[in-house]
């Protein structure tokens, strides 16, 4: 009797075998194409906006842009130093901004009497985004 149920067990491993048996991948993540960094970013008051500017470390391709992340927190109530900064938007920009020279960007809408923070990331096809650039502060009496 227990010869009859161990037959279709049998039958059952070996066909199990047989449908993943098959070449596997490697264990590795698929290589991620590197995108540029922005590197030695400034940021000063100018009476009327701020201007980013930086190095582009790497190289930037077709179809690629940049990000810029902001925070702003009132001159009086600035966040801890060493504290994380909890970025509120950004602005998406596309190559206009970068160049030979680097990346130079105006960031308008910024209202007095605020702290403002910033970083800058590489965009690329897709959404994917680059390593992020040093922070900034940048005081708006």
């Amino acid at each position: 009797m227990r010869r009859g149920r161990s037959f279709p067990v049998l039958f059952l491993f070996l066909f199990l075998a047989l449908i993943s048996c098959g070449k596997k991948g490697d264990p590795f993540l698929p290589a991620e194409e590197v995108l540029g960094r922005v590197t030695a970013l400034q940021g000063t008051w100018n009476g009327d906006d701020v201007l980013l500017t930086g190095r582009i470390s790497g190289v930037m391709r077709e179809g690629a842009g940049v990000r810029v992340y902001y925070a702003a927190y009132p001159l009086d109530q600035p966040p801890c130093e060493g504290c994380p900064i909890d970025y509120q938007g950004f602005h998406s920009f596309g190559r206009e901004v970068v160049s030979e020279n680097g990346f130079s960007s105006r960031i308008t809408e910024i209202r007095p009497g605020n702290l403002y923070f910033f970083e800058v990331r590489v965009t690329g096809p897709g959404g994917r985004q680059g390593p992020a650039s040093n922070r900034v502060r940048v005081e708006v009496p």
